[in-house]
């Protein structure tokens, strides 16, 4: 009886629901493309020049597909300032694209550009492969001249 007791015990510390891991995609990252990788960012200096940094996502699949697998990505931006702070709502526009992976691809980049106009703040990033979300987070866009004059005016 003793065995059955630390048999339960041990099952049910061990025998947690886990998060159920995704058939597809061993690694799902958004922010900066730099030498070949990606450095997954929350936050990310709005920068107009690709030539200096180049954003998107990257997705790495589990093995190379066997078939052609939607990928699509909603992102909601502010639209003006004084919804750059807020959730998603009337003072948000929602960018989305899709595009299908292909047939023995393992490894999908997408390039996300920042255009003139657009407003810094926290921007929601939703990416899903095969309708599953893969990423779903807010991440911080700020520009970068802001933040150096806001230290330099600190430092006086």
């Amino acid at each position: 009886m003793r065995a059955l007791g630390w048999a339960l015990a041990v099952c049910l510390l061990g025998c947690q629901n886990k998060p159920e891991q995704d058939p597809l995609v061993e690694r799902a990252a958004f922010g900066v493309f730099f030498g070949g990788q990606i450095q997954d960012r929350k936050e990310l200096p709005f920068e107009l020049d690709p030539a200096k940094q180049s954003a998107g996502f990257r997705i790495d699949f589990r093995a190379p597909l066997t078939r052609s697998v939607p990928v699509a990505w909603e992102i909601a931006r502010p639209l003006s300032e004084k919804a750059s702070k807020g959730d998603a709502g009337p003072d948000r526009v929602t960018e989305v694209g899709q595009v299908a992976a292909r047939v023995g691809e393992r490894r999908l980049d997408i390039p996300v550009l920042f255009r003139q106009g657009q407003i810094v703040g926290s921007w929601h990033v939703r990416v899903k492969v095969d309708e599953r979300a893969v990423i779903d987070r807010d991440v911080l866009v700020f520009d970068p001249r802001e933040l150096r004059s806001r230290e330099i005016d600190a430092g006086r």
